[in-house]
């Protein structure tokens, strides 16, 4: 059997994106919402950090992405490590396999 390594987000970005050496990187903000047992409604932002190390979709997010743009994306989560000065550090990091920049109606209509 096949597995299937699959992470999609949906949100808007919550700032502009941003280089680090060869790859980009964006900050993006989840909404969900719940009522809670009396019946309140509730809501709560999760952010998450996506890593853009594709070179066209790296380049296509640095010329058109800017803050508060509504984005679908579909990520793999990669683990990794790394030494400094001694002490081991351990990463999870969201890798965007496609990306697509949603229009503002779009969002809006869905939300409804």
């Amino acid at each position: 059997m096949r597995s299937t390594n699959l992470f999609i987000v949906r949100g808007h970005t919550g700032a502009e994106p941003r280089t680090v050496g060869k790859v980009v990187k964006l900050s993006v903000a989840t909404n969900r919402s719940w009522k809670d047992s009396p019946g309140e409604r509730r809501e709560e932002t999760d952010w998450v950090t996506l890593t853009f190390l594709n070179e066209k979709i790296a380049n296509f997010v640095v010329a058109n992405v800017k803050k508060g743009d509504p984005i679908y994306a579909e990520c793999r989560i990669a683990e990794g490590s790394y030494s400094k000065d001694g002490v081991k550090h351990y990463t999870t990091d969201i890798i965007v396999n496609n990306f697509d920049l949603l229009s503002p109606k779009a969002s809006d209509d869905e939300q409804s």
